[in-house]
């Protein structure tokens, strides 16, 4: 951080931190007493920056009413912190208090019973019941009843039962107890919840506890699509019956964001209780509810009512309505207020009339009553005359105190008419009143109200200031505050016209604050702060963070556009439809109303927002770019069209774009022409004009405004040039309102703006025998391990050799990867044949990242990642024993690379350094102490007197990737421990596969690794060969011998040297055993097309025997990329990965796995004559992977789709030619083995390759494209006479993939239950030469559906299939494919499965991680260049009409959606969008969703569930 900047956030964190110290009243409550006092408690909260939470405390006082009429209050000499406190809740006389205790984890919830003097009862309530109490000021609803024996609350439901399997997998009926930990618990089907702060939280129920005996009851008779809140008891009297009222919304057809969003149909219902004794003796009173009488709906008439409260004397239920948000679909609109009369005998009715106390008001001349926004409704808002309630309503800017006679009608506007003041109505004194009052420059100050009735018999209202010491703040604050001051402004309407409604022509209003001392001549910067909603209001109270801006030297311009809340109804609905141009008007005209007035300089001025508001400053900037010199988004809205596949609430972004007419168009799956119109509204479309500097703060939980949307903006602007900087909260929502969060938000805002001018200067569940039938399968062959390496070390005799195998198998219980070592003896003997003798036991590796072998197998590198913050383990091994362990710290660097592409672990040559990659150490970031006071320096990580803010965001490489920091080099030294980075190398390179260059004697040392560039992003990198890489040499620490010590010197003299500038790939660098030359692969015809994978070409350098190297060197090309090949040639390389050490004894040949068609085989590759012989037996339906060679033998694993895999050991003979050829004999081994149920169900099975003619071949198709594709056809071998298996086609992802004929275990799992299978290799999968796979970009959806519709014809006409029973089944791309057949074919499939499937790319390329995946896949090859971070409308049409989505009409195939939460590839976000829109449709849908997993879904546990699920799935459509 540069020292200006540093010295602006010791500044402003020490400032900023007086400012949020401040604290908040929450609640009070008054009780009674004897004589002329009473008692007071205040709940008061304060923000904990340290523990990033808030700390709530009781602040108590005695009331004191004078004979004058005075009240004095006497305040308690400390308030007392209320910990673990979840709601404190007095009974009605004051005599009790409940207070709850919800539990962080699956504990129970506790409830306490509080008399005067001590807690009488205390009950714990088990998860099995019900989980947590809801707190949530919405659903929340405790409620005492009258006689004080029970209380009402609503909680979430019980967890709902989910499938349990044990260690094995198998399926257990029944169930098990949540801490039995021989025993896991699957996902279960998805749910949808209430959206935004609501992820996680189940369905909240209503519930009953007996506070003398502690028993729970759920309330019965309540419909299950319910949700329940806002309980209380209605009326009772002796010998009548009990009912309790609630709120309830329903979730048909699903559950649309409930947070900030009034808009949701919700009813006033009563369901009956009864009495069914009542114990003398224990005074307990057991109430039970009733299945027999359903809950009434009492507002069956009006579309929404929420807030119930009785009248004092039970004569009348008041409550408010939201129906012209509801009616109108508007989030929030002008409330109403009703009563319904309550039955003299308490006996309820559905038909009761309901009253209109105050109706929605339209428009309002100057100084009336503006209409009703209320938020919330006192639990006793009343007043003596049983009548009259007091509420707080927003008017105009201002939030006011109203009491309203709920017989006549009459309001009245009782706190002082002052608007440069807001109130709060805390509770009441009988007829007396508390609140709190607070001004923009004011803190809030207790106001104490009494009534005055006059002579006129009017009455009016006096109001005196209560002291008290709970918003003292520090004389710093006070002096600044009262150097400021704020008024109102009104703006006039520029745009005013006659089409407009009377109220959306009336003036709207801004609040402006400002430096007492501001000078016209020199007037303050100006910060333009805008409102979300845009439903809603910024109101002139005392804001901390808005105070802490004015008070470092801005002017705050805080405006309430129209629309807002607080100016009548048709103010309010003008906006709908005009969302981008007439808030965008309004805060231009309120801009330069100011500066007319002399109150900003037109060149200072700056800009803010959240959600809408965020919307409104992204517009701003980029349709009036030379207006503001920088500005801050919280959360913004920045691109409607993909928002609407993203966001908890689309129906919002079909009515701020369309207006209300939108209500009955809301859809799931927009159209092309939705997407057109909400991309035109978006602050996107203007995005190519914006040059002001913008800061986002991004909640990365935020479920409204997914980050996607903040981060295409973002990088769009990157692109372009623009500064910009972003700050992630990695466990915030939508607001931003953790303690942590919110200070080091409007920090880095006084920061930012700061840097730019200086002012201070419905289905069936399957049964669960068919569940324990399927899951004990499938465990069996998940339970067959894989080979993952393999290691062999030669010994001095000649006869044997040792070898080591690194074996993997899925535990399920710990949901990881089980690794052991097993270990053989290779006797060769004298007939040239090898046999292997194998360890009586395999050896568990726990906590081993990595095994390196040292060149002469002498030592052995052990690397151990720490799952913390812990050091970086390195243990040295040799052949008897632990030589030497370093633990390398946080410090140096993070966790070594395992991944398989950055991955790389060197030795030198002389075996004393290790060269390897791992996470750069992690940047310094701002840090505070527990008071928020910005810490120079830095602080220990044990420091518990410190805290860290997030710091600027930093992208990532996308899928797997993330959390993990830029890939670097280092190297350590053996023999003293000493670890160095490397030097010479650019920032801007990410590292990765180093190995050592030859070294010579007296000359300098290299290291030779793979280097990818960035510049305004990173790109996804894993699956991806697109991204352009280089090799580089740089000079190895320096390491000469000195009295037997190593010294190391690194040098920063030479920079690092890019050995291949002309080529744009080139990785996996090997150098021969003789150091003369160096071969590596080029990914260059993806790179040069923008496919994501395409055919690889192999390259050769002659290395410089002086060991200078040039950027010029000669690269030769060993393997061309092949375009076409005749039938049995080579069809080109396609190559995942390079043994270490792939060399034959001849220096000059490598021996390397490689797709060939539908196959992998082994070849071997002369790299100085281009020689390529296919090692691996011809015509075979194996496939076959290296594992590792024993001299010029080759070590490997065999299998195909029907037989598990099969080590096999290569020796090459001379046949009568003299000729060399490849003889392969099986190696019996323990390690492959499988249960002879496995063996017995495959062995039944038959695979074959078949070849599909293209169907749609025209001249314009390059030869390749028109030659055939292929099919893997799995069935059974004793096929039945009547009737063909149950035909399931599975479809690979990419596109530029392919599925190969090798041993799966899920999908042998799948054949063995009764299925065939038909894997299509349609084109433009790789193996088939580089026509063929470029064939496919630009035709997604169309070209590779007709591929498989083709295949599928195929095996029906062949009599394989039946045209009756076909089920799909892809992943990714595969499941692209899956949802587009299943809309374009809609009668061919009779059930599907996707796994994280692309639905709609126009969502996609907003929120993946490889955005130009998708112009690429839709544009062709020119989409490459076409790429931008900002796509326009024409792209997102395009690209919706090559979605699935766009056929979605079609579609009526029951499917299955399987989605990794924290997939970046394909962000489920696209799945459920579609599954959401299958559900509307009345489609079965089931949806499961794995909370930990990626694009893969590749945890063991995820994986067994998913294809259970599948296999469930298929077996309720297909047999």
């Amino acid at each position: 951080m540069h020292k200006e900047a540093e010295d602006d956030y010791a500044h402003f964190s020490n400032l900023l931190q007086e400012f949020t110290s401040i604290p908040n009243i929450d609640k009070a409550w008054f009780f009674s007493s004897p004589g002329l006092h009473l008692q007071g408690m205040f709940a008061v909260s304060q923000p904990d920056l340290l523990t990033n939470t808030r700390r709530t405390s009781i602040m108590s006082c005695n009331i004191l009413k004078e004979m004058d009429s005075s009240v004095k209050f006497l305040w308690a000499p400390f308030p007392i912190e209320i910990s673990g406190v979840s709601m404190i809740v007095p009974s009605p006389s004051g005599s009790k208090l409940l207070v709850i205790r919800n539990s962080e984890n699956e504990a129970p919830c506790c409830f306490q019973i509080w008399s005067a003097s001590r807690m009488e009862k205390e009950f714990h309530i088990p998860q099995s019941l019900h989980g947590s109490v809801y707190n949530d000021g919405w659903f929340e609803g405790v409620s005492w009843n009258i006689n004080e024996t029970c209380i009402a609350y609503v909680a979430e439901g019980p967890s709902p039962a989910k499938p349990t399997f044990n260690g094995l997998g198998g399926y257990k009926i029944g169930g098990c107890a949540d801490k039995d930990s021989g025993y896991w618990k699957c996902q279960g089907d998805w749910e949808e919840d209430w959206g935004e702060t609501y992820a996680g939280k189940r369905q909240p129920a209503l519930f009953v506890i007996d506070i003398n005996s502690g028993e729970v009851q759920e309330v019965k008779g309540i419909d299950k699509s319910l949700s329940i809140g806002q309980v209380v008891w209605a009326p009772f009297s002796e010998g009548s019956e009990q009912y309790l009222v609630f709120v309830g919304w329903s979730s048909k057809p699903r559950k649309l964001g409930m947070k900030y969003c009034s808009n949701r149909p919700c009813a006033l219902y009563a369901v009956r209780l009864r009495a069914l004794h009542h114990e003398s003796k224990s005074n307990k009173t057991v109430l039970q509810s009733t299945e027999e009488f359903h809950a009434l709906n009492l507002t069956q008439t009006i579309s929404s009512a929420f807030f119930p409260r009785f009248s004092p004397d039970g004569k009348f239920l008041v409550f408010l309505s939201a129906r012209s948000a509801v009616d109108s679909r508007v989030h929030n609109a002008t409330n109403s207020l009703h009563r319904i009369d309550w039955p003299t005998n308490g006996k309820p009715f559905q038909s009761s009339k309901i009253y209109d106390i105050i109706p929605v008001v339209m428009c309002a001349e100057d100084g009336c009553f503006p209409g009703l926004y209320c938020t919330t409704i006192h639990s006793n808002p009343w007043l003596s005359d049983n009548c009259t309630v007091i509420i707080s309503s927003i008017w105009h800017s201002s939030e006011v105190l109203l009491s309203v006679n709920v017989l006549s009608g009459e309001i009245v506007h009782i706190s002082p008419a002052d608007p440069n003041f807001s109130w709060n109505l805390l509770t009441l004194d009988g007829n007396n009143i508390v609140a709190i009052s607070s001004s923009p420059v004011d803190v809030a100050q207790i106001k104490y109200g009494k009534a005055i009735e006059k002579e006129t018999n009017n009455t009016t209202w006096s109001w005196s200031n209560i002291s008290c010491p709970i918003f003292r703040c520090s004389d710093k604050v006070r002096s600044m505050l009262s150097s400021l001051q704020s008024s109102i402004l009104r703006i006039s309407v520029k745009d005013a016209h006659d089409g407009q409604t009377k109220g959306a022509t009336k003036p709207f209003e801004a609040i402006f604050v400002s430096s007492k001392t501001n000078s016209k001549i020199e007037v303050d910067p100006l910060i333009v702060i805008l409102h979300g909603g845009p439903q809603d209001v910024s109101l002139s109270y005392f804001s901390k963070y808005l105070a802490f801006l004015s008070t470092v030297g801005y002017s705050l311009l805080i405006v309430n556009y129209r629309g807002s809340l607080g100016f009548g109804e048709e103010a309010l609905q003008s906006l709908p439809g005009n969302v981008g141009s007439q808030d965008v008007n309004d805060v231009l005209s309120a801009i330069d109303h100011v500066i007319n007035l002399g109150l900003a300089g037109p060149s200072k001025i700056t800009v803010m927002g959240i959600s809408h508001g965020g919307f409104l400053t992204t517009q701003l900037i980029g349709q009036a770019p030379d207006k503001f010199v920088a500005a801050a988004a919280i959360n913004p809205v920045c691109n409607l069209a993909m928002m609407i596949g993203t966001t908890d609430i689309p129906d919002w972004c079909y009515v701020e774009a369309c207006g209300t007419t939108a209500r009955n168009c809301f859809t799931e799956p927009p159209s092309a022409d939705d997407l057109t119109l909400l991309y035109n509204k978006s602050p996107l479309s203007h995005v190519s004009k914006v040059k002001a500097p913008t800061l986002f703060l991004l909640g990365a939980h935020d479920v409204r405004v997914p980050i996607y949307d903040g981060l295409q903006y973002a990088r769009a602007l990157k692109e372009k040039g623009v500064d910009v900087k972003i700050i992630m909260f990695q466990n915030d929502v939508h607001a931003l309102k953790r303690p942590q969060s919110d200070l080091e938000s409007f920090l880095n805002i006084g920061v930012w703006f700061n840097k730019y001018f200086s002012p201070m200067d419905d289905e069936h569940q399957a049964t669960e025998q068919e569940y324990a039938f399927h899951s004990d399968l499938l465990h069996q062959f998940t339970a067959i391990p894989s080979v993952d390496k393999a290691w062999l070390f030669n010994s001095h005799t000649g006869l044997a050799s040792q070898a080591m195998f690194c074996v993997s198998q899925p535990n399920l219980l710990t949901n990881k990867r089980k690794k052991s070592i097993v270990s053989a003896s290779l006797l060769r003997q004298s007939d040239a044949t090898v046999a292997f003798h194998w360890a009586p036991f395999p050896i568990e590796l726990t906590g081993v990242s990595a095994m390196v072998p040292s060149p002469s197998a002498s030592k052995l590198l052990i690397v151990r990642n720490p799952e913390s913050e812990g050091p970086c383990r390195f243990e040295i091994w040799s052949s008897s024993q632990l030589e030497k362990e370093f633990h390398v710290p946080q410090s140096k660097h993070g966790s070594v690379y395992i991944d398989g592409w950055f991955e790389g672990i060197s030795w030198n040559l002389n075996e004393t350094c290790i060269a390897y990659v791992a996470e750069e150490p992690a940047p310094a970031k701002p840090t505070f102490n527990d008071l928020g006071g910005y810490q120079k320096g830095s602080s220990s990580d044990k420091d518990g007197g410190t805290w860290k803010a997030q710091g600027e965001w930093e992208e990532e490489w996308g899928e797997t990737y993330a959390g993990k920091r830029q890939p670097a080099l280092f190297v350590i030294d053996i023999t003293s421990g000493e670890v160095q980075a490397v030097k010479g190398i650019d920032k801007s390179l990410s590292v990765g596969q180093v190995v050592w260059a030859p070294a010579v004697e007296g000359s300098v040392q290299y290291l030779v690794f793979v280097g990818w560039s960035f510049e305004t992003r990173k790109l996804g990198i894993k699956y991806c060969y697109n991204r352009p890489c280089a090799l580089y040499a740089v000079k190895a620490p320096y390491h000469e011998s000195k009295a037997n010590e190593t010294e190391t010197d690194s040098t920063e003299d030479v920079q690092a040297v890019n050995l291949t500038q002309t080529i744009s790939s080139a990785f996996f660098p090997r150098f021969s055993p003789d150091g003369k030359f160096l071969v590596f692969v080029s990914a260059r015809s993806s790179v040069d097309s923008g496919a994501h994978s395409a055919t690889d070409s192999l390259h050769r350098i002659d290395w410089p025997k002086d060991m200078k190297l040039y950027q010029s060197s000669k690269i030769h090309e060993v393997i061309p990329v092949v375009l076409f090949a005749e039938d049995g040639s080579f069809p080109g390389l396609y190559c995942s990965n390079i043994l270490s050490d792939p060399w034959l004894s001849d220096g000059h040949t490598l021996v390397i796995a490689s797709v060939w068609h539908s196959n992998q085989v082994l070849l071997s590759i002369n790299v100085l004559s281009g020689e390529i012989l296919r090692i691996t037996p011809a015509n075979s339906n194996f496939s076959w992977s290296l594992l590792t060679l024993d001299g010029n033998n080759i070590l490997a694993v065999s299998s195909s789709p029907v037989d598990v895999p099969q080590i096999k050991y290569g020796a090459i003979v001379k046949n009568t030619t003299n000729d060399k050829e490849w003889s392969w004999s099986d190696v019996s081994n323990p390690i492959l083995k499988c249960s002879d149920k496995v063996l017995s169900s495959i062995s039944s099975l038959t695979s074959s390759i078949m070849k599909i003619s293209v169907k749609d071949a025209s001249e314009s198709l390059t030869k390749g494209a028109s030659q055939p594709y292929e099919a893997i056809f799995v069935s059974s071998q004793t096929k039945k006479s009547d009737a063909c298996d149950p035909l399931i086609v599975v479809l690979h992802g990419g596109p530029h993939s392919v599925l190969l004929s090798r041993f799966s275990r899920p999908l042998a799992y799948l054949s063995s239950v009764g299925y065939s299978l038909l894997i299509v290799n349609y084109r433009g999968s790789i193996g088939f030469g580089e026509e063929a796979l470029q064939s496919l970009p630009g035709k997604v959806g169309s070209q590779d559906v007709n591929d498989v519709l083709t295949a599928i014809d195929h095996v029906i006409d062949l009599g394989l299939a039946s045209p009756s029973k076909i089920a799909v089944l892809g992943g990714s791309h595969g499941g692209f494919l899956t949802t587009h057949l299943i809309g374009q074919a809609p009668e061919k499939f009779v059930a599907a499965a996707a796994r994280n499937p692309v639905c709609n790319l126009a969502l996609m390329v907003g929120t993946t991680d490889i955005p130009d995946w998708c112009y690429v896949e839709t544009y062709g090859t020119k989409g490459r260049d076409k790429f931008t971070e900002a796509p326009s409308a024409a792209d997102l049409t395009l690209f919706y009409s090559k979605s699935p989505i766009s056929h979605l009409s079609k579609a009526k195939t029951p499917t299955l959606f399987l989605l990794g939460a924290q997939d970046l590839r394909v962000p489920i976000s696209t799945g459920l969008q579609y599954a959401r829109a299958l559900r509307e449709k009345g489609v079965p849908t089931k949806v499961i969703v794995f909370p930990n997993d990626v694009h893969g879904i590749e945890r063991p546990q995820s994986d067994f569930e998913s294809y259970l699920n599948i296999a469930i799935w298929f077996n309720k459509y297909c047999k």
